[in-house]
């Protein structure tokens, strides 16, 4: 016989995965944070279930859950305590508790009786022995040595209980070799990356939760549900935004910067760095009159001085010009802007049979 018996059970569930010791009297389960095992699920009541345990036998009693406790796949009754056996399982929500019970201590080694055919021929020796053998001398014998002591397997030690702890990205290894694990020249760190919580959104808090059941709202703000719905709101309403407002980047003047240069593709028209965002709202805005009129000495000029923010003058009528060419005269220094582009805009936007001349008049 064994000198003490252990219960424990043998958990596992999301994130955690340990060998839990019953101690004696009663051991409380739920969701709730003073529970003695606290089990964060949304299928755990906040008083689920308790395990009662003596010397001999551990009992579990169903506390009258929202979603029911299972014993090997079984529902229990609400209020009705269950011995449990070596190797049951029991099931809440997504937690599995599997029941062990070990013996600790000393424990006798049963004597094997002997068979027929030993005792036969035990008697036969015996009687050879009887007729053959020399007294045997006074001396007490040895008494018979006692049983070596059996000890059952130790219980497995009880693990910590596992929390979670939200841990900021990084690097892994010690920036030497290749990705950090072996020797090398040492590589260049990238910095940590900072998420943004769009405009209006919260972490703790989602719309997408009043489209489901009660169920899913239990636990509060800092619920796994309320915390991942919130993830997904944060990435899929920037997106609905911009479809609900798709009107504004039709218009340049509340169009993003980024989205300018698709606009101007519209009109053949190529932005490079020298514009400035002013610029390019203007002649976007103005872009529908320019492009009728392109070829023209007006397009051309008004499209100079919205990129030059300067007064333009072209002038094709002068008898002094050779034919087929105009003169650009732009009231400016030619430090003050480049002329490469200028001219870049000019030979883009001039009838092509054309040449022209430009100065700078300061």
């Amino acid at each position: 016989m064994f000198d003490e018996v252990v219960h424990q059970v043998q958990i596992s569930g999301p994130q955690m995965d340990q060998t839990y010791l019953l101690p004696p009297g009663k051991t409380t389960i739920g969701r709730q944070a003073g529970s003695d095992l606290v089990f964060v699920h949304p299928l755990v009541s906040r008083h689920h279930a308790e395990l009662t345990c003596t010397a001999d036998t551990c009992q579990i009693t169903d506390l009258g859950s929202t979603h029911g406790t299972l014993l090997n796949h079984v529902p229990l009754e609400a209020n009705q305590p269950v011995t449990l056996n070596p190797g049951d399982l029991v099931e809440i929500g997504a937690f599995r508790l599997e029941y062990e019970k070990v013996g600790v201590g000393l424990a006798e080694t049963p004597e094997e009786a002997p068979t027929a055919v030993e005792v036969e021929e035990g008697s036969k020796e015996e009687a050879v022995e009887k007729e053959t053998a020399v007294p045997p001398p006074t001396s007490a014998s040895p008494p018979p040595a006692a049983p070596a002591p059996v000890l059952s397997a130790p219980p497995r030690p009880v693990q910590d209980w596992p929390t979670a702890e939200y841990v900021p990205l990084a690097p892994v290894g010690d920036g030497s070799g290749r990705n950090g694990r072996g020797p090398g020249a040492a590589e260049p760190v990238e910095e940590p990356f900072f998420f943004t919580l769009p405009p209006g959104l919260s972490l703790t808090h989602s719309r997408y939760l009043e489209y489901l059941p009660d169920i899913y709202r239990a636990g509060g703000e800092k619920s796994f549900m309320v915390r991942f719905l919130a993830l997904l709101e944060s990435i899929l309403a920037p997106l609905e935004w911009t479809v609900d407002n798709f009107d504004l980047f039709l218009d340049p003047k509340t169009a993003p910067v980024g989205f300018l240069p698709w606009l101007a593709n519209w009109y053949d028209l190529t932005f490079d760095e020298s514009w400035d965002e002013a610029a390019q709202r203007t002649l976007l805005t103005e872009a529908y009159l320019i492009y009728r009129r392109r070829g023209t000495a007006w397009a051309l000029r008004r499209l100079l001085e919205i990129y030059t923010g300067r007064t333009v003058e072209i002038d094709d009528q002068n008898v002094n010009l050779d034919d087929f060419t105009f003169a650009v005269r732009i009231a400016g220094s030619e430090r003050e802007m480049s002329r490469t582009a200028v001219e870049r805009l000019i030979n883009a936007n001039k009838p092509a049979h054309t040449s022209y001349t430009l100065q700078f008049i300061e």
